[in-house]
């Protein structure tokens, strides 16, 4: 339940987090008395490498012949959808907020809010990226486009695992991902869960 984030696994009081879930997902996956993983996923999303970890964790243990069964909650969004995307069977409510298939970065930039302070930074750098991400000032063409590149990449990755983990058209999953969000029961229809139904349903 809640956003995802990386993480030491005991900062585990709030949120998703990746480090934690997958010790438990590995303990899962070692423990000949399981026989199935079903996740109950109630998150809007958060950190694309988090979500990852946690769904790569997922695949593994379906490659030692465990089913894994995802049970969507009220939301599964975003990385919420990203864990979801590969498992064996996706459960959701008729009413679950799903979806989101998309990648956005934020950037801030204090630069303005310094100037009105007085507060000003200098510094030498040996390259011309050097300091590129700092939130002093702004984007530099080269880096907006390093950055655009790295967004754009997470996203054909997001493309890619949702065609292959439920059996679609790449060009369908790039027709109704774009960030756009659907209810269970919209999701149903365009394939991006197996079954409407609940937690129950999953186990």
């Amino acid at each position: 339940v809640g956003a995802i984030t990386g993480g030491p696994a005991e900062e585990m009081s709030d949120g998703i987090v990746a480090n934690r879930i997958v010790e438990l997902i590995d303990r899962a996956k070692d423990d000949d008395d399981v026989k199935a993983v079903v996740l109950h996923v109630d998150s809007p999303g958060g950190e694309v490498l988090a979500s990852e970890v946690i769904r790569h964790e997922l695949e593994l243990t379906q490659l030692e012949g465990k089913p894994v069964v995802i049970a969507m909650a009220g939301v599964a969004a975003s990385g919420g959808y990203w864990i979801s995307a590969t498992a064996d069977k996706i459960i959701a409510s008729p009413n679950t907020i799903t979806g989101s298939i998309g990648i956005f970065g934020v950037l801030p930039n204090i630069n303005r809010a310094l100037d009105g302070a007085g507060v000003n930074f200098d510094g030498v750098g040996s390259h011309e990226l050097a300091g590129g991400l700092s939130f002093t000032r702004p984007l530099s063409d080269d880096m907006s486009r390093i950055v655009q590149s790295t967004i754009n990449q997470g996203y054909n990755r997001f493309i890619t695992l949702v065609a292959r983990g439920r059996d679609l058209e790449r060009a369908h999953v790039e027709e109704i991902a774009q960030g756009r969000v659907w209810s269970g029961a919209q999701a149903l229809d365009l394939g991006l869960v197996d079954q409407l139904g609940n937690l129950e349903d999953a186990l």
